[in-house]
C-alpha cells in the first residue's frame, strides 16, 4: 500500500494546484494595497500620445480657463494634492523637527524645503545606513510621505510619516516595526512606489518594468489625479472654441464609480490601461471577503479596502447607489460638506422620502438619540470608522447596522459598543431588541454566522453556505459565498450553484464560478465557456485554475502571459511566470522565477513551498526537503508543509520519518482528511491493520466524497478476509465514484 502512498510525491504539483499555492501564494498579495504602501516618484518623463501607444490626454491646466469653479474646487482636493515636488513651506518644518527613534532604528530629517534629506539607520540589522534626498511628497492631510529615490528608476517609500497637523514624525507601521529582509519593509517590494502606490497619484501613469533588467522606466502625464483622469481622452481634432474632451460623451452612474473603484478599492491590477468609461472589471480583479483578514465575516472592513467592494456588499449598492451620488467629484468631499454630513441631510436625501427605494426613515424616532448628539448622526453608527496608516481614520461603505449580539456571538464590531462599551453587550442587545426587535435582519445576520463558520473551518460550514447562497441576493455576497465553497469544490451541490452562477449577469459571480469549476478536473469542461467571457478578470480566473488544463493554442494565453508580465515585478507575479514555464516545459525558467520569488520575499514561507513542490516534481527531492523545512520556519502551524515533508520522505523511503511528519499534519489540522489516508497506507504497508483502519475511517468521514479512503479499507478487510466488510467499504466507494473501477472490480471479486 506505500505504493499508492507515492503517487501523492508524484503529483506534487498537481496537489498545490489544487491547494492554490500557485494561484494565491499566502503572504504575496497581488491586491495592491494602495494607500499603504509607502509612495514613490519616478523620473518626470511626460506620458501620453506622440508615438507612445498611449491616448492623447490633457493636462489640468489646460482646463482651467473654461472651467475656473471647478478647477478652483479640484486644486485644494485630496486628488489634485495627491503627489507633488517637495518643496513646499510645510516641507520645511518637517525637515527641522526632531529625528524618530523606534527601538533600534532611527530615522533622521535635515535641510530645508529645497534641499531636504532622510537618514535611516538600524542598529539591530546589518543593512548599511540610507541617506537621500526625497524628490516628491505625497499626500496633504493627515500625513505626508515621501519618496526616496533608490536607482534603476526604483523609488521606495520610508515608514517615517509627517504628521502636518500634530507637526511630527511617525510610523505608519505604528508598533509593527518591519524587518529589512521582510517583504513590507520599507525598502523591500511591498513598499515599492513604482508598483505599489504611484498609480492612483498620477494622470495617466505607466510603471514600464523592465523584466530582464528588473528597472523602471516610469512615465506619467501630472502629478496629482487630473481632470481627464476622469473624463477621458482629448478629441484629436477640435477648433479652438471647442473642449479638449468630447462633451457629448456622457457616462452612466456605473461607469463614473468604476472609474472611482481603480483606485478605491482593494483589486488585483491586470494592466495600467483603464480609460473612463471602461469595465472595472476588464483591468482589475476585486478582494472580496473570501480573503482572510480584509473583512469581518459581517463585511466590515478590517484591512484597507478602500470602499467599493464595501459599496458592493451593502444594500445601498445592491440598489445601485454610486460614488456621485454622495460625493463631489471634484473636491472629493462629501456632497454639502461636513454640515450636511453632521445634519444628516446627505443622508435623508434618499431616507426622508424613499427615493431610489431607501427605506424612509424618521431620523430622530430611529436614532432614539437626541438631536445634535454623536448617536443622532447616521454616519456614526452606519459608517464606524477604521484608523490605518497609523492616521488616517477611513469610513466603512459597507453601512452595517449595529448588532451587539454578533458581537457577543463572534466578535464583529458593532457601533454601539464605540459609546456604551460601558454598559456591556448583554445592555447593548437589550436596547436594540427593544427599539429594532429580536430579529431585524434575520439573513444578513445568519450570513455573518456562516462566513465565522467559514473561517472557522467548521464541519457544517459547506451545508450552510449552499443555504445562504440560495438565498441571498447582493451579487457580491453571492461571488464571496461561491469562493467560500472551495473546500467542497467537487462536492456535485456546490458543482451544480457554480454551473448556475456561470452564467449571472454580474462578473463577479460569474468570476467565483469561473473559480470553482476550473480548478476541479472532474467538472471536464463545464468550465471552458468561461474562458471566452466577455470580461477579461472572469476569463483570467478560468485560465489560472485550469492553466494545466488549458491548450497550448487557446487565445487565454497571451493575456495570460501579459498579466504575469505586467506583475513581474513583485514575488506573485514571478509565481505566476513559474507556472506557466512550468507547464510550458521551461524547467529553467520555472526555477528562476521561483528562487527569484523566494528571494524578494524572506519572510513568506510561499515561494519556498512551491519552489520545493517544483523540485520534488523534478525528482530533485533532497533538494525540496531542506527548502520545505525553511518553509516551515516561518509557517511552523502551517499543516501542508509537514504534509509535503511526508511526501518527499516516502519517495525516500524515509517510513519514520514520515510517519512522524503525517502526524504533524493531522496535529495541527485535525480534520485534515489526506493526511489521515496516507497515514493508513503507510500503517497497513507496515502490517499495522487495525491502527490503518481507524487512520482510513477518519479519512473516509472526513473526505465524504473521496471513493480512495473507503477502497483502501475494503482492500484491508479483504486481505483479513472480513469480505462483508470488504464488499461495504467498496460499494461505498462506487457510490462516492460510480466510474472506480478498481473497487468494482474488487466487489465483483468478493461475489465471486
Amino acid at each position: 500500500m506505500l505504493r499508492v502512498l507515492l503517487e501523492d510525491c508524484r503529483v506534487f504539483p498537481h496537489i498545490w494546484r489544487v491547494r492554490k499555492s500557485w494561484i494565491a501564494p499566502l503572504g504575496l498579495l497581488l491586491l495592491v494595497a494602495l494607500a499603504a504602501c509607502g509612495r514613490k516618484a519616478g523620473p518626470s518623463r511626460p506620458a501620453g500620445g506622440g508615438g507612445t501607444g498611449l491616448p492623447v490626454l490633457a493636462k489640468s491646466a489646460e482646463c482651467t480657463a473654461c472651467h475656473r469653479d471647478l478647477d478652483k474646487s479640484w486644486r485644494t482636493s485630496m486628488h489634485a494634492m495627491a503627489h507633488r515636488k517637495v518643496g513646499k513651506v510645510e516641507d520645511s518644518w518637517a525637515f527641522r523637527a526632531k529625528p524618530l527613534q523606534l527601538g533600534k532604528v532611527r530615522w533622521q530629517f535635515s535641510g530645508s524645503e529645497s534641499s531636504p534629506r532622510i537618514d535611516w539607520r538600524d542598529d539591530g540589522s546589518s543593512v548599511p545606513p540610507i541617506s537621500l534626498a526625497p524628490p516628491m511628497a505625497i499626500g496633504h492631510r493627515p500625513l505626508i510621505q515621501y519618496v526616496l529615490d533608490f536607482g534603476n528608476g526604483r523609488y521606495q517609500v520610508p515608514d517615517a510619516s509627517w504628521d502636518p497637523v500634530k507637526q511630527e514624525w511617525f510610523s505608519m507601521f505604528g508598533t509593527d516595526q518591519r524587518q529589512p529582509h521582510e517583504w513590507g519593509h520599507w525598502t523591500q517590494r511591498g513598499m515599492n512606489w513604482n508598483s505599489q502606490c504611484a498609480y492612483c497619484h498620477f494622470s495617466q501613469f505607466r510603471k514600464n518594468h523592465q523584466l530582464d533588467t528588473d528597472a523602471y522606466a516610469t512615465t506619467w502625464l501630472e502629478e496629482g489625479v487630473g481632470c481627464t483622469q476622469c473624463h477621458g481622452p482629448s478629441r484629436p481634432q477640435r477648433a479652438a472654441t471647442e473642449c479638449i474632451i468630447d462633451s457629448k460623451k456622457k457616462f452612466t452612474p456605473q461607469q463614473w464609480m468604476h472609474s472611482c473603484a481603480t483606485c478605491h478599492s482593494r483589486r488585483e491590477e491586470l494592466d495600467e490601461e483603464f480609460l473612463i468609461g471602461d469595465n472595472f472589471y476588464d483591468h482589475y480583479s476585486l478582494a472580496l471577503p473570501s480573503q482572510p483578514g480584509l473583512y469581518h465575516s459581517d463585511g466590515q472592513q478590517i484591512d484597507e479596502d478602500y470602499n467599493f467592494t464595501s459599496l458592493l456588499l451593502s444594500r445601498m449598492g445592491h440598489r445601485g447607489i454610486s460614488c456621485i451620488d454622495c460625493h463631489d467629484s471634484h473636491a472629493a468631499t462629501p456632497k454639502g460638506g461636513k454640515p450636511a454630513v453632521d445634519t444628516n441631510v446627505l443622508c435623508m436625501q434618499c431616507h426622508g422620502g424613499g427615493a431610489r427605494g431607501a427605506i424612509v426613515i424618521e431620523q430622530w424616532a430611529h436614532s432614539f438619540h437626541k438631536p445634535g448628539t454623536a448617536g443622532s448622526r447616521c454616519v456614526e453608527c452606519h459608517m464606524p470608522k477604521t484608523t490605518y496608516m497609523a492616521r488616517d481614520p477611513r469610513s466603512d461603505h459597507r453601512f452595517p447596522s449595529p448588532d451587539p449580539l454578533l458581537t457577543q456571538e463572534l466578535g464583529v464590531p458593532n457601533t454601539c459598543n464605540n459609546c456604551h462599551a460601558d454598559k456591556g453587550l448583554d445592555w447593548q442587545i437589550e436596547w436594540t431588541n427593544k427599539w429594532y426587535g429580536p430579529t431585524k435582519k434575520p439573513l444578513a445576520r445568519e450570513r455573518t454566522r456562516v462566513l465565522a463558520a467559514a473561517f472557522a473551518g467548521k464541519p457544517e460550514a459547506m451545508e450552510k453556505l449552499l443555504a445562504a447562497f440560495d438565498v441571498e441576493e447582493i451579487a457580491a455576497w453571492q461571488a464571496t459565498l461561491l469562493r467560500l465553497m472551495e473546500p467542497w469544490a467537487s462536492d456535485a451541490r456546490v458543482t451544480q450553484r457554480a454551473e448556475r452562477a456561470a452564467v449571472h449577469a454580474d462578473p463577479l459571480v460569474r468570476t467565483a464560478a469561473a473559480f470553482l469549476l476550473a480548478r476541479v478536473p472532474a467538472n471536464g469542461t463545464h468550465w471552458e465557456p468561461l474562458s471566452h467571457d466577455p470580461v477579461r478578470a472572469v476569463r483570467l480566473e478560468a485560465g489560472w485554475a485550469a492553466l494545466e488544463r488549458l491548450p497550448a493554442n487557446h487565445p487565454l494565453w497571451p493575456e495570460l502571459d501579459r498579466v504575469a508580465r505586467h506583475q513581474a515585478d513583485q514575488p506573485a507575479g514571478r509565481m505566476r511566470l513559474a507556472r506557466m514555464a512550468s507547464v510550458r516545459g521551461d524547467a529553467a525558467a520555472t526555477e528562476a522565477h521561483l528562487r527569484k520569488a523566494a528571494e524578494w520575499d524572506q519572510g513568506s514561507m510561499a515561494p519556498r513551498r512551491d519552489l520545493a513542490v517544483y523540485l520534488a516534481g523534478a525528482g530533485r527531492t533532497r533538494e525540496a526537503l531542506p527548502v520545505l523545512a525553511e518553509a516551515a520556519k516561518l509557517a511552523p502551524k502551517d499543516p501542508e508543509l509537514p504534509y509535503l515533508s511526508a511526501l518527499a520522505l516516502a519517495e525516500l523511503g524515509d517510513q519514520a520519518g514520515t510517519e512522524a511528519k503525517l502526524r504533524e499534519a493531522i496535529r495541527l489540522a485535525p480534520r485534515f482528511s489526506r493526511a489521515y489516508y496516507n497515514l493508513g497506507l503507510l500503517l497497513s504497508g507496515q502490517g499495522h491493520d487495525e491502527a490503518a483502519i481507524i487512520a482510513l475511517r477518519n479519512a473516509s468521514n472526513l473526505g465524504p466524497n473521496d471513493p480512495e479512503p473507503p477502497y483502501a479499507l475494503a482492500t484491508i478487510y479483504l486481505r483479513l478476509d472480513q469480505t462483508g466488510a470488504a464488499a461495504t467499504a467498496a460499494r461505498e466507494a462506487l457510490q462516492r465514484n460510480p466510474a472506480h473501477q478498481a473497487a468494482a472490480t474488487l466487489l465483483q471479486s468478493i461475489r465471486h
